[in-house]
């Protein structure tokens, strides 16, 4: 490992301190931590400037303000350059690199299809975070009467982007992701605990930004499977890591011939033939680096790099991490995959990255969820005692309001009264209260004394709030007050409140079938991407509102990925040889003379400080080089001819 691709940092870091616990040693004495510190410090430096300086053409550096991520750091696993030599190679037909949810799904569809695979996880359990996930006309769908209008849902998925995406990838998972799930639970039924796919309900959204759209009801879950302890119901993403482990069990029990699964393996480097072609990956595990060959191709199923602080300083903007806590129960997702294809000329979704960050986070991680009521009735507000969000908002809407705030919305609380306060009553107070998340206080000028806001602000928050249920308005946000209650006395509270990262969902580029394209559009043989190693799906945002998006990709990618591989599909590249025009070459004009001035009267009114187009009117057809038509767009250029002032009245004289 090379300080170069920032492995030094991980080896001197955490990772280091957990082998040397793994192994029984002792700490480094003292005398070395501080050239530890040192070295570590140093690999970060590097890793920061090789993934800001990662495009080979030369980076676009935008001027954003810095700031620290204070987030995860798990081990890295891509080399630049490798660190001795590969001493022995194995052979399959498709190598998957990652055991999440992604991962599993291309494995069990290619061993379905018949292909030999090699699933390599880094890591030593895989990893799987989700709760529910989306999909279109799946069996369980049809037999529950859903119906999805497939036109609507692609709609909302690019508008949530800004049109800033190309529709195949979410045309691929609008059309396959039935497909995908039937599979999912065919493969499913092969487990030993009963793990049943079914409709999750939902209430139409009452809100929207910026949603407009009717309801999508697209959502499915496991929420009906026996085998799931009480905590899963509740408590987002329990469901999706056991999910992961009973189709770790059902590749080994159902399909041992095919299925070669390595934990505490991760791959390192994409290998390429002298076509162009992916042929497979060099890996490393205990006995050292080996070569595993994939005849049909390599899936990239390495998720986000949420869990790799520099990455995200380098790829995101900074008020998505910088106030935030982390909820990632896997520390694995370090962006290999992502470093791996641009290693070898992939294209990558533009930077800065969307990221799927959810408000009403805590210090620590993610929701409490004895504070649901406070949450869901109270007010947010900043340092000022001010609010500055519509409260029932999708979840990264708030977010991204609150991480707009000063300082990246730190000193941001959720107000609420003892009416609203249902559920705290089981220790929440007097735990939240111990570690200083909550306070309290008989007045608005109490509790703001105590939680450190403005004082008047608050006051005239409130009152103005309270204004807002005579009316049932929302004069200022237009939150929907039907759903909520006013402050009705009693003692007041203040609960901290911050944003929550939960993954990066920006990747390698990808056509219909899942293929990585290169920074010419062209496809990669042999090499594909699913989940958050993927990207072509999401632009400036994580669309919440939209149900089950990112796990419904990841199934879907997943699942068309080996297909794809399989079958030895590739798609076609652009067509750039049509017959549009080249644009016009501006040219650099000369400083305007006399000779010019006086060649230009027939151009109409001369008035540098005209109120039309500024001071427009100097330029004349020599600046312009030579394009007098650049000015006719709006003028009229011929002797006597009118211009676009002509006619119009100035109070001015």
């Amino acid at each position: 490992m090379t300080r170069r691709n920032f492995v030094t940092a991980a080896a001197l870091g955490a990772v280091a301190m957990g082998a040397a616990a793994a192994t029984g040693c002792s700490a480094p004495a003292a005398k070395d931590e501080a050239a530890t510190d040192a070295a570590a410090a140093e690999g970060e430096s590097m890793a920061a400037a090789d993934y800001q300086n990662i495009y080979a053409d030369g980076a676009n550096l935008m001027p954003a303000r810095k700031a620290k991520c204070p987030g995860p750091r798990g081990p890295v696993a891509f080399e630049a350059e490798l660190q001795g030599s590969v001493d022995r190679e194995e052979d399959f037909d498709v190598v998957v690199v990652g055991a999440g949810i992604g991962g599993l799904m291309a494995a069990l569809k290619a061993a379905d299809m018949g292909a030999k695979v090699l699933v390599l996880e880094k890591m030593t359990r895989g990893r799987g975070c989700f709760e529910c996930f989306g999909a279109v006309d799946a069996k369980i769908q049809k037999e529950a009467g859903l119906e999805i209008d497939r036109a609507v849902l692609l709609d909302e998925i690019y508008r949530s982007a800004y049109y800033r995406i190309r529709p195949e990838a979410p045309r691929t998972y609008v059309e396959r992701s039935g497909e995908a799930t039937d599979f999912w639970q065919a493969m499913l039924d092969k487990g030993a605990n009963g793990f049943v796919i079914t409709p999750v309900a939902e209430a139409p959204a009452t809100n929207g930004m910026p949603a407009m759209t009717q309801f999508i009801p697209s959502e499915l879950g496991f929420y009906d499977s026996p085998c799931l302890p009480e905590s899963a119901g509740v408590r987002s993403g329990l469901s999706g890591i056991y999910v992961c482990l009973e189709m770790q069990d059902i590749a080994k029990s159902a399909y041992p011939e095919n299925i070669d699964m390595h934990f505490s393996t991760p791959a390192v480097q994409l290998e390429r033939g002298e076509d162009g072609r992916v042929t497979g990956v060099v890996a490393r595990d205990a006995d050292g680096y080996f070569r595993a060959n994939a005849a049909q191709g390599v899936i990239l199923a390495t998720g986000g790099y949420d869990a790799n602080p520099e990455m995200m300083e380098a790829w995101t903007r900074p008020e998505d991490y910088a106030y935030s806590s982390w909820w990632n129960p896997g520390w694995g997702t370090t962006g290999d995959g992502h470093m791996m294809g641009l290693a070898i000329g992939a294209q990558m979704d533009p930077i800065p990255h969307p990221v799927m960050n959810f408000r009403w986070g805590t210090p620590t991680s993610f929701a409490d969820f004895r504070t649901w009521n406070a949450v869901y009735f109270g007010i947010l507000v900043n340092g000022r005692g001010q609010r500055f969000v519509r409260e029932d908002g999708p979840f990264q809407v708030v977010s991204n309001a609150q991480n707009a705030q000063p300082a990246f919305g730190k000193n941001c609380w959720y107000i609420f009264d003892e009416a609203m306060s249902d559920g705290l009553q089981d220790g929440g107070f007097e735990e939240f209260k111990r570690k200083g998340w909550l306070y309290e206080g008989n007045t608005a000028a109490e509790l703001a004394e105590a939680c450190g806001i403005d004082a008047e602000g608050l006051q005239a928050t409130l009152d103005r709030y309270a204004g807002f249920f005579k009316n049932m308005r929302d004069e200022d946000f237009d939150r929907d007050l039907d759903i909520t209650m006013p402050f009705t006395g009693g003692k007041l509270y203040a609960f901290t409140s911050n944003s929550n990262v939960l993954a990066t969902v920006g990747g390698l580029c990808i056509d219909a079938n899942c293929n990585v394209i290169d920074m010419n559009d062209e496809p990669i043989p042999g090499l594909f991407a699913c989940g958050n190693a993927s990207g072509s799906f999401f632009a400036g945002n994580y669309p919440r509102h939209i149900p089950g998006t990112s796990i419904g990709r990841a199934i879907t990618f997943g699942y068309v990925a080996a297909e794809s591989a399989v079958n030895g599909t590739i798609g076609v590249g652009p067509k750039l040889d049509g017959n549009a025009p080249e644009l016009f070459a501006y040219a650099e004009g000369g400083a305007v003379s006399d000779e010019a001035l006086a060649n230009s009267e027939d151009l109409g009114m001369w008035n540098p400080y005209a109120p039309i187009h500024g001071s427009s009117l100097d330029y004349t057809p020599e600046q312009l080089g030579g394009n007098a038509m650049a000015c006719e767009n709006c003028h009229e250029y011929r002797a006597g001819g009118e211009t676009v002032a002509d006619g119009m009245k100035w109070l001015a004289e």
